[in-house]
C-alpha cells in the first residue's frame, strides 16, 4: 500500500495535468463530495480491494497521467453517434 505522501503527490500531479475544465468541475462538485460523503473506512482499516483491482486502479491512474482519457465532449460526440444508429 503506497503511503499518504505518495497518494497525494500522484493525485495532485493528476490534477495538475488536467486542462478540461468540466473535468475539474466535475471532481469538484460531484466526486470528492460523494467520495467524502460515502468513506466508511477509517484510517488504518484493511482495504477491501482484492489486488487485481488494485492493479487495474493504479493502471487507470496511469493512463490518465499518460493523457489516454476522453473529454466529457468525447463521450457525448460518442454517445450521439451511438443513439443514432
Amino acid at each position: 500500500m503506497k503511503s499518504k505522501k505518495k497518494l497525494r503527490k500522484q493525485l495532485h500531479k493528476l490534477i495538475d495535468s488536467i486542462d478540461d475544465e468540466h473535468v475539474l468541475n466535475v471532481l469538484s462538485e460531484d466526486i470528492i463530495p460523494y467520495v467524502i460523503k460515502n468513506r466508511s473506512k477509517k484510517e488504518g482499516d484493511e482495504d477491501d480491494l482484492t489486488e487485481e483491482q488494485e492493479k487495474e486502479l493504479e493502471e487507470g491512474f496511469k493512463e490518465m497521467e499518460s493523457g489516454e482519457y476522453a473529454t466529457m465532449a468525447d463521450f457525448r460526440k460518442a454517445m450521439s453517434r451511438w443513439l443514432t444508429k
